[in-house]
């Protein structure tokens, strides 16, 4: 692999009306591009995703999903805009560098989110793609020299990043050895394993990667329809249990009553049975959907863990060599 990932010729960079890089952004490239917590959960991560780094869905999937964009749905960090500078690779980027294979991964991701014009312009209205600060100019008949990413097109996008589809494992960090990760997954993954890159951050971070809750009442609005389906079910359980009891308790009001009082202890019976067998329905659909996934991040996770174990080994050997 060559030095600086792509040529001279196709860097971005220059095509910003702003292409000023501040001093000291080579020493906040860790802060920037680092996912310590990811990489401490890596042996385990196969439990939560897919291992594979083309499991990362174009944007315009994830809007046809729903999904919204960095608002609660799908969060994916902006293409920083020193990034697509030659020089700054050349100088800061190099082979053995610190934070290349950190800039190489989170660049591929890149080249998987962004696949098809249609996802070019909504990176643009969604501001991942850096675009221009500076005021138009106002001198009339004449042409910019360089123009702002608002004017660039799919074409000259995707010659820069095309660079970095072809980016191998080896050349990333691990955290991109994976693709997109489930939050709600990676929730669960920090409140089992307790990564210490987390503890560090304080109690919340413990419970959530990402923290998704300000308020308490936005805590309250995420829960509360789980919480009332199960309340409205127990009500009704309790209810039809009243109503049999009612029923067996009558003692008179003549025959038509007494039969509608069988029928009505009847149809409780069989409404606290349907609840039942529903309850109990999607509890094995629950287990067995999580049995599945288990099963599915062992048969990945076995493997992983073996290579793991045997880079450590011959690491152990080179040192003591």
């Amino acid at each position: 692999m060559r030095t600086v990932p792509f040529p001279a010729d196709v860097e971005l960079i220059g095509n910003l009306s702003d292409r000023h890089i501040p001093d000291g952004t080579a020493d906040r490239l860790g802060d920037e591009l680092s996912y310590a917590v990811l990489d401490e959960l890596y042996p385990n991560l196969d439990f939560v995703a897919r291992k594979s780094n083309s499991n990362i869905e174009p944007i315009h999937k994830h809007l046809q999903k729903g999904r919204k964009i960095n608002y609660g749905t799908v969060y994916i960090k902006p293409l920083p805009h020193y990034l697509l500078s030659y020089s700054f690779w050349e100088q800061n980027l190099t082979d053995g560098s610190e934070h290349r294979s950190k800039a190489l991964g989170f660049m591929r991701s890149y080249e998987r989110l962004i696949r098809y014009p249609s996802d070019f312009e909504l990176a643009k209205e969604a501001k991942l793609i850096p675009s221009s600060s500076s005021p138009p100019s106002s001198q009339s008949g004449q042409q910019q020299q360089h123009q702002s990413t608002e004017d660039l097109s799919y074409t000259i996008f995707a010659a820069f990043i095309r660079y970095f589809s072809n980016i191998a494992d080896a050349n990333v960090s691990r955290r991109w050895h994976f693709g997109q990760v489930r939050l709600s997954r990676l929730h669960w993954a920090m409140r089992i394993l307790q990564p210490s890159a987390a503890r560090k951050k304080g109690f919340l971070h413990r419970l959530f990667y990402e923290e998704q809750f300000w308020q308490t009442g936005q805590f309250l609005n995420e829960f509360a329809a789980p919480l009332f389906f199960v309340f409205a079910a127990l009500s009704l359980i309790l209810s039809a249990m009243q109503v049999v009891l009612a029923a067996k308790a009558g003692d008179g009001g003549g025959e038509g009553w007494r039969v509608f009082g069988e029928v009505s202890a009847w149809v409780a019976v069989v409404v606290i049975i349907l609840l039942v067998v529903v309850f109990v329905g999607l509890g094995a659909i629950i287990v067995g959907i999580w049995a599945w996934q288990l099963q599915f991040g062992y048969q990945s996770w076995k493997p992983n863990r073996a290579n793991i174990r045997a880079a450590n080994m011959v690491t152990r050997t080179g040192d003591g060599v």
